[in-house]
């Protein structure tokens, strides 16, 4: 799996995007053995004016491999945008791990 993890400062804050992309085996093992369901940290986020009245708590692992633009989040501080980062590498990085 390669995994995309990017900080970058804007105007409300930090940004941070997470996008992956799987090997055919890996799409394949992620069918078989059920999709996995991702922890989107909320803690410290900023809420975007043009955003969904809720923000989006989790997202499946299948959706964020097949989107083209990945999934990004605004924080406050770069202390949460960091916290935020840790929480979703690790999820990532053992999503595809044998049960």
């Amino acid at each position: 799996m390669d995994i995309t993890l990017a900080s970058e400062d804007v105007a409300a804050g930090v940004a941070v995007h997470v996008s992956i992309r799987l090997s055919g085996r890996e799409l394949n093992r992620l069918f078989l053995s059920g999709d996995t369901l991702v922890q989107l940290p909320l803690d410290g986020a900023v809420l975007e004016a043009d955003a969904a009245p809720i923000p989006r708590g989790s997202i499946f692992l299948s959706e964020l491999a097949g989107s083209t633009e990945g999934f990004t989040r605004v924080f406050a501080d770069a202390a949460a945008a960091a916290a935020f980062e840790a929480a979703v590498r690790r999820q990532l990085e053992t999503a595809l791990e044998a049960p």
